[in-house]
C-alpha cells in the first residue's frame, strides 16, 4: 500500500481580504513521483481534529513559507521580516507536536526546518543578507544554488554517501542557535545550518533547501525514498 503523507498548507489573504489555504504543486509532484499519496492538511486550530487527520497518515511533510515571528525566541521584529500568517504559524507548531507524539516520520523543507528548530528551543537569523560573511541564499521569488557540506555523523550522509551537495536555495531566515535535541547534518560555506536531524527519532529530517524544485536530482530522490521507507515501516508497526 502506498503511504499517505500529510502536507502542511500555506495561508494568505487574497485581494478581497479572504483567507485562502494553498500549496505549491511541486510538493505534491515530489511525493507522487516517489510513490506516495499526498494529503493536504487544512489549517485547523482544534487539537482533536488534527489528531483525527493524523490517524490516517504515515508521515508529515512541513512545507516552505514566510517568516516565523521572532518573539518566539525573544527578539524584536526586524524591518525585513515578512511574518507568516498567524493562523498558519499556530497550526504548524500544533501539527508538529501532535506528529512527534505519535512518532510519525517527519520531513521539513525551508520554513519546515526553521519551524522544527524553533519548536526544539532554537532560534533563527531574521535576515541573513545583513549577517557578516553570508553567501547568497536567495529569497522570496529568487532561487539560487550553493554548496552544502554534510556531517559524516548524520544519517543524511549515511543515505547519500557524499560530502557535498549543490542545492536550490530560497530563504532569508536561517538557523542561528540549533535546538538542543537536534544534530546539524549539513552546513553552507558561510556556516549556516542547512539540515538537521533528531538522533533516536525514527525519521526526522529537515532541510533548508528545496528538494521539491529539483526532483530529478538523485540525492533529493534518495531523501524522499528514505522518508517513504520510514512511512511504510510506521504503517507496519502501527
Amino acid at each position: 500500500m502506498k503511504p499517505y503523507i500529510g502536507v502542511s498548507m500555506n495561508c494568505a489573504l487574497n485581494t478581497r481580504g479572504t483567507e485562502q489555504a494553498y500549496l505549491d504543486s511541486n510538493y505534491f509532484d515530489f511525493l507522487e513521483d516517489a510513490g506516495a499519496v499526498p494529503q493536504p492538511i487544512a489549517l485547523m486550530q482544534n487539537n482533536e481534529q488534527i489528531e483525527s487527520v493524523l490517524d490516517g497518515l504515515q508521515g508529515v511533510l512541513f512545507t516552505g513559507g514566510l517568516d516565523i515571528n521572532p518573539e518566539l525566541w525573544g527578539e524584536k521584529l526586524h524591518p525585513q521580516t515578512r511574518l507568516l500568517h498567524p493562523r498558519r504559524q499556530l497550526f504548524e507548531f500544533k501539527l508538529y507536536q501532535a506528529a512527534k507524539e505519535r512518532r510519525l516520520p517527519i520531513l521539513g523543507i525551508c520554513l519546515g526546518v526553521q519551524m522544527i528548530n524553533v519548536a526544539g528551543g532554537g532560534s533563527l537569523y531574521q535576515y541573513l543578507p545583513e549577517e557578516p560573511g553570508q553567501i547568497d541564499h536567495g529569497g522570496e521569488g529568487c532561487t539560487t544554488r550553493h554548496q552544502v557540506k554534510l556531517d559524516k555523523n548524520g544519517r543524511l550522509y549515511l543515505w547519500l554517501q557524499t560530502e557535498e551537495l549543490n542545492v536550490p536555495s530560497c530563504h532569508t531566515q536561517g538557523i542561528k542557535r540549533i535546538g538542543a535535541c537536534y544534530l546539524p547534518s549539513a552546513v553552507s560555506p558561510d556556516g549556516v545550518i542547512e539540515a538537521l536531524e533528531e538522533p533516536g527519532y525514527p525519521f526526522l529530517l529537515a532541510v533548508q533547501w528545496h528538494p521539491e524544485r529539483d526532483r530529478d536530482n538523485l540525492f533529493n530522490r534518495v531523501i524522499m525514498e528514505e522518508f517513504l521507507k520510514a512511512a511504510t515501516r510506521y504503517a507496519k508497526e502501527k
